[in-house]
C-alpha cells in the first residue's frame, strides 16, 4: 500500500510548474525545489546561468551536506558560490582533473560530461556540495499507463509499495518522497539484534520481472527510525533496473537484491548516516551491473554476499564500475562476511574512492571477508583510485565473526589487484589472512599497486601484513 496526498488532483498544476520552472535548453534541464523543502544556506548554484535548488543532508561527519541536481548534454558552466570565505577549493574525484577559477567568491568550471562530484572548501571536508550532473533522460513513462506509479514535483508521502513485473516506478525531478510509516503498522519484527522494531520493507518486489525505478527525484527516509525500513529489496526478481534517483538518509540497507538476476543499477546517488546503511547489497545473485553511482553511506558502501546457504544460487557475474564512493566508516568495495555460498567472477574498475574513514579492524577501502563457508574465486579490483584513506587499503580475511552462520569457513582462491593507487596521511595496509591450513586464502596478485606514490614491490617493504595461511602471493 502506498500513500500519496493530492497526487491526482495536483498532476496537471505540478506539469504546468515543471514546464515554467525547468530549463528548456536542448542541452539543459533543471528542476524546481518543493515547497516548504529546507534549502540549503551554504550554496548557491548556477549551470548556464540558471539557478539550482540547493538541497540539504544530513552526514555522519562534517555535515550537514549540501546537494544539487541537473541534466545536461554537451558543455556547460557551473558558478558556485559558497556562503563562506573561500580560500581554496577541491573538487573530487580528483581523477576528473577538474580545474576551477576563483572569482569574486565564486567557484566557476566547465564540466562536458556527467559525473557525481564533490566540492570541498578550504582544505577541509565540513559542509561539502555534492553536485549530481546527470545525463539527460529518456524513455520517461506516460503517468496515465497503468503500470506506472508516478511521483511529480513536490513532496509526497509513502507508507509501503509492492512492486509486481512489468511495473515503473517513477520519481520526477522536483519531488521528494517521504517514507513514513503507516498508521497502526505493526512491526514485523519487535526487537532485532540491535533492540529495536523493524517493519516491512518500503519498496519490495518478489517473484517480478521487467521492474524499473527511475527518475530525478528524492526518496527521503529522514522521518523512519533507525532500522525502520529497509529502502528497496528485490527477492527472486529478474530485469530489474534501478536509476538516476537519489536516497537520502535511509535507516538500513538501500538496494538490496536476493537470489535474483539480470540486475542494472545505474547512477543513483546516496547520502545516508545512519548505522547499517548500506549501499548496494548483492546477495545470492547474478548477472548484476552497478555503475555511475555516487555512495556515501555508514556502513558497506557495494558489497557482494552470499546470505542464504544452499541449494540457494551462487553469487556470480557481477561487474561495478565508474562509481564514486565516501566511505564513511566500513567497506568501500568487496565481498563481505555473509558467504554461505560461493562467490565468482566479480570485477570492480575504474572506482573512485574519494575519502575512506574506516580504522582498520575488518573495515577497508577494498575487502574480501569470508566467514561463512563459500568458495570465492576469481575476483578482481582494477583502476581504483583512493584519494583519501585513513587506515587500510586492503583486507583479505577468513575467520568467524558476528555476520557468520556456518560451522566450517570457507576458501579463497583468485584475487587480483591491478592499477590501485592510495594515499593516506598515514600509510594504508594491505593485510591478508587465511584460516587455517585446509581454508587458505590464495593465489593473489598485486599488479602497480601504489602507496603515496610508492609502488609496493615485495611482500617485504613494510606495506604487506600476511600470516602463515596466506598463499601464493605474487607482487609486480
Amino acid at each position: 500500500m502506498s500513500v500519496t496526498y493530492g497526487l491526482a488532483s495536483l498532476f496537471i498544476l505540478n506539469l504546468c510548474l515543471f514546464a515554467m520552472s525547468a530549463s528548456q535548453a536542448s542541452n539543459l534541464m533543471t528542476y524546481p525545489g518543493p515547497p516548504g523543502e529546507p534549502k540549503s544556506s551554504d550554496y548557491s548554484v548556477k549551470i548556464d546561468g540558471k539557478s539550482l535548488f540547493v538541497y540539504v543532508a544530513q552526514a555522519l561527519r562534517g555535515g550537514p551536506a549540501s546537494f544539487a541536481y541537473f541534466d545536461f548534454s554537451g558543455k556547460v558552466n557551473v558558478e558556485i558560490t559558497p556562503a563562506n570565505p573561500l580560500t581554496s577549493v577541491t573538487i573530487r574525484p580528483l581523477s576528473l582533473g577538474i580545474k576551477a577559477t576563483l572569482k569574486s567568491g565564486a567557484i566557476c568550471f566547465d564540466l562536458s560530461h556527467p559525473s557525481n562530484l564533490t566540492i570541498e572548501l578550504n582544505g577541509s571536508i565540513d559542509h561539502p556540495l555534492h553536485l549530481f550532473a546527470n545525463p539527460l533522460q529518456t524513455d520517461i513513462p506516460n503517468p496515465d499507463d497503468p503500470n506506472v506509479i508516478y511521483y511529480g514535483p513536490g513532496v509526497h508521502e509513502l507508507g509501503i509499495l509492492r512492486m509486481h513485473s512489468g511495473q515503473t516506478l517513477y520519481l520526477s525531478g522536483g519531488a521528494v518522497v517521504k517514507a513514513i510509516l503507516m498508521p497502526d503498522e505493526k512491526p514485523t519484527v519487535e526487537k532485532d539484534w540491535s533492540g529495536v522494531k523493524n517493519y516491512r520493507n518500503l519498496i519490495e518486489a518478489e517473484n517480478a520481472k521487467n521492474v524499473s525505478i527511475k527518475g530525478r527525484g528524492v526518496l527521503d527516509m529522514s522521518g523512519l527510525p533507525w532500522h525502520a525500513r529497509n529502502a528497496f529489496v528485490f527477492r527472486n526478481c529478474d530485469h530489474v533496473t534501478m536509476e538516476g534517483i537519489i536516497i537520502v538518509d535511509a535507516p538500513c540497507w538501500v538496494a538490496g537484491m536476493f537470489g535474483s538476476r539480470d540486475i542494472t543499477i545505474r547512477n543513483i546517488k546516496e547520502i545516508c548516516r545512519r548505522e547499517n546503511s548500506d549501499g548496494v547489497d548483492i546477495c545470492n545473485s547474478q548477472n548484476v551491473l552497478v555503475e555511475n553511482s555516487f555512495l556515501r553511506n555508514n556502513d558497506d558502501e557495494i558489497c557482494v554476499k552470499t546470505t542464504s546457504p544452499p541449494p540457494a544460487q551462487e553469487s556470480k557475474n557481477i561487474v561495478v564500475r565508474n562509481c564514486v564512493v565516501w566511505n564513511e566508516r566500513a567497506r568501500g568495495l568487496g565481498i563481505t562476511s555473509e558467504t554461505r555460498v560461493n562467490i565468482t567472477n566479480v570485477l570492480f574498475e575504474d572506482c573512485d574512492i574519494i575519502h575512506d574513514f574506516s580504522q582498520g579492524g575488518d573495515c577497508a577501502s577494498l575487502a574480501i571477508l569470508v566467514s561463512d563457508s563459500g568458495t570465492i574465486s576469481n575476483i578482481r579490483f582494477e583502476n581504483i583510485r583512493i584519494e583519501d584513506v585513513s587506515n587500510t587499503l586492503f583486507d583479505g580475511w577468513i575467520g568467524e565473526d558476528f555476520w557468520g552462520h556456518d560451522k566450517t569457513r570457507g576458501h579463497v582462491n583468485g584475487v587480483l589487484l591491478k592499477n590501485i593507487t592510495a594515499n593516506g596521511a598515514v600509510v594504508p595496509a594491505i593485510k591478508i589472512s587465511g584460516f587455517d591450513d585446509t581454508h587458505l586464502f590464495q593465489n593473489v596478485t598485486l599488479d602497480n599497486v601504489k602507496v603515496n606514490g610508492r609502488r609496493n614491490t615485495n611482500m617485504k617493504d613494510g606495506l604487506m601484513k600476511c600470516n602463515p595461511f596466506a598463499r601464493e602471493i605474487t607482487v609486480k
